[in-house]
């Protein structure tokens, strides 16, 4: 599977903001290799959610990706 410098920039991204082992980083390969454009998508947009500031916390209720995405866009920080 060929992919951008981007994605596997934002894959790394990924992987090294949430500590994937491995093991972990080999899930997800698998995962994107079994569905790709969905997947691709999914890690980019999770990528630059996370360095806009996207967090998971009590504060923010735990707010889903794809409602964080609607209210500030993918790559958009709240106050930015």
């Amino acid at each position: 599977m060929l992919v951008s410098k981007q994605f596997l920039r934002d894959f790394a991204y990924i992987a090294n903001f949430y500590g994937w082992n491995a093991a972990d980083v080999e899930d997800a390969k698998a995962q994107t290799r079994a569905n790709p454009a969905e997947m691709r998508r999914y890690w980019s947009e999770l990528a630059a959610a996370h360095r806009a500031g996207y967090r998971q916390t009590r504060e923010n209720n735990y707010m889903r990706l794809q409602q964080w995405i609607q209210l500030y866009g993918a790559g958009t920080a709240p106050n930015g």
